[in-house]
Order: structure tokens, then C-alpha cells, then sequence
């Protein structure tokens, strides 16, 4: 008998490529819509200029001999209160010493980890901001008519967008600047009458982030895709968007943290997301885990609007 092919050649696992359904970094968006600001304490206050006294009209014209019209404001507190979260993966030593060139098991260990906090952020960050029944700044609600959904051919995105953005400048003087869009949403958006239209002649013709970005007058817009396995495991799996694909969020969000800033919101980040390696002699095995502390903070439900199914 001839010779065969699996005589002369063992299978062995490649050593340059593996699969793993990593997600993109920047498919986690939950510390790019809100200022980070970064503090000391778990938990603490913070200092709030009341609106209506600051906003309020009240210098007069002042007759010879006269004192100037009296003014004043007040000031209330607000409080965060930072949470860690964390995830571990132990690396048995044999399996450590057994493992293909290819497989890398205590860097994937690190990757793996690294990217269940991403997706822990932005659960907390959805489920904090990117809701309904939080956010105040739209005189409607942001509701669209159903009509006039931006999946359909009457529907107007960039005209809803601009009078959410006039409703909440004409309650605080800052206009919103970041739209986060739901998956569908802007992939709705790419296809959109009223999108393509204005950028027909453009010199690419194709509909980004960046374009999206100045048909609507915002500093930023950003596709909130990130999704997640709800099922635990050995069950059957459940994935899903971790950002209801159907919704929106237009928000101001200021040039940097500072001193008498207004903010749709602050990620208060007592410490960074970092990964850890340690020893469990116990069980001969490394330990890899990441941690994160910190909290998702509505400071201005008032700059912000939520588009609750905005597209079909």
C-alpha cells in the first residue's frame, strides 16, 4: 500500500492564528460618553449650583445714590458612590505547562478578563443612563411619532435631533454634543432619505460616525454595539445588544471635568479597570483577575434626551 498522507504529517494546533470572539475595543462605549473624574474616597459629595438662581435675570438699572440690586444663589449636595467589580480566572500550573505555543493560556486568560469588565461597564453605564424615566432635557420626551420613525421614509432624524437639542439649550444654555446610537439605529441612519440626501455630493458619499457627526451638530457620535451572553454557563446561549438596538442618547457632555461645570454625567472612577496576577498555591494554579471601581452618575438629567424606538 501506498504511503498516506496522515503517515507523514501529525496534526498539531497552529501556532500564529487561534479564534476567540474577543470584541472590538472600541465596541464598549460606556467610558467615552461621560468624563471620567477620578477620586480618592469610595463615596463623597459634590457641590451643586441650584439652575433657577443662576439663570435668573436680575441685575437693574441703578439710580445716582443708589445701591445695585441685590442677588444671590444657593448651593445643595449631590453624592456618588463608587462600586468594584471583578472577574478571575484561575490557570491550573499543568495546564499552564501543557498548553500549545499558539494558545498563550495565562495572556488569553488576561484578554478574557479585561473584556468581561468592558462589558460589566457597559451594563452599568446602560442601565444608568441609557434608559427611560432619567434624562428630562426634551419638552417631548424625545418620543418620535410613529409615523415619522427614522426607519421609515418620513422620518426626519436630523430635524428631531436639532429641536432636542434647541429644547434642552433653552432649559440650560449648553447644547447637547454626544448622540450615542443604538445598533439599529444607526444602521437605520446609514440608509436614512433624510441622511442621504444632505450627503449626496459629499466627497465620500458614504455615511460614518464622523458624517453623522456634522449633519447633527454634535462634537461625537458613537454606535453603542457591545453584546452579551445573559445565559449562565452550561446553559443554552442567550446574546444579546447590552444597548437596547432601537434607542438614543443625545447628551451634553462639557470639554473637560471642572469647578462650576454643568454635565449630563460623570463616570467617578475610584480606581482604573487593572489586571492582576497572583499566585494560589493552594490550588497550583495563577490567578488572573481584573477589577474596576467605580460609578455611572447622572449629574444633569436635564442635558440629556432619551429616543425611546426610534427606528421600527
Amino acid at each position: 500500500m501506498p504511503i498516506t498522507t496522515s503517515e507523514v504529517h501529525v496534526d498539531q494546533a497552529l501556532t500564529n492564528i487561534s479564534l476567540a470572539y474577543a470584541q472590538e475595543t472600541n465596541a464598549f462605549i460606556a467610558d467615552r460618553v461621560f468624563n471620567r473624574v477620578s477620586v480618592d474616597k469610595l463615596s463623597n459629595k459634590y457641590h451643586v449650583f441650584t439652575k433657577s438662581d443662576y439663570l435668573r435675570g436680575v441685575a437693574e438699572l441703578r439710580a445716582p445714590g443708589s445701591p445695585t440690586a441685590g442677588a444671590n444663589f444657593t448651593l445643595s449636595q449631590d453624592t456618588y458612590s463608587c462600586d468594584q467589580f471583578g472577574v478571575h480566572m484561575d490557570v491550573d500550573d499543568l495546564v499552564a505547562k501543557n498548553s500549545d505555543e499558539g494558545v498563550n493560556i495565562l495572556t488569553s486568560a488576561a484578554q478574557y478578563v479585561t473584556e468581561k469588565l468592558l462589558q460589566k461597564r457597559d451594563q452599568e453605564f446602560a442601565a444608568a443612563a441609557f434608559t427611560t424615566s432619567t434624562w428630562t432635557g426634551s419638552t417631548t420626551g424625545g418620543d418620535i411619532t410613529p409615523g415619522n420613525l427614522w426607519s421609515t421614509t418620513a422620518g426626519t432624524p436630523i430635524k428631531d435631533i436639532q429641536e432636542q437639542q434647541d429644547a434642552v439649550y433653552s432649559k440650560t444654555g449648553r447644547k447637547p454634543n454626544v448622540l450615542v446610537l443604538g445598533r439599529d439605529v444607526y444602521t437605520n441612519l446609514r440608509d436614512s432619505e433624510d441622511v442621504l440626501d444632505r450627503v449626496k455630493f459629499s466627497e465620500r458619499g458614504i455615511v460614518t460616525t464622523d458624517l453623522l457627526a456634522s449633519l447633527f451638530d454634535v462634537d461625537e457620535v458613537m454606535v453603542a454595539g457591545s453584546i452579551v451572553n445573559s445565559a449562565n454557563e452550561g446553559a443554552t446561549a442567550s446574546y444579546g445588544y447590552i444597548f437596547d438596538p432601537d434607542d438614543a442618547l443625545l447628551v451634553y457632555r462639557p470639554q473637560n471635568p471642572g469647578l462650576m461645570t454643568p454635565a449630563g454625567g460623570y463616570m467617578f472612577e475610584f480606581e482604573n479597570l487593572r489586571t492582576l496576577r497572583y499566585r494560589m498555591d493552594q490550588n497550583h494554579s495563577e490567578r488572573i483577575e481584573a477589577v474596576s471601581t467605580f460609578d455611572f452618575k447622572v449629574t444633569g438629567a436635564d442635558l440629556g434626551v432619551f429616543f425611546n424606538e426610534c427606528v421600527g
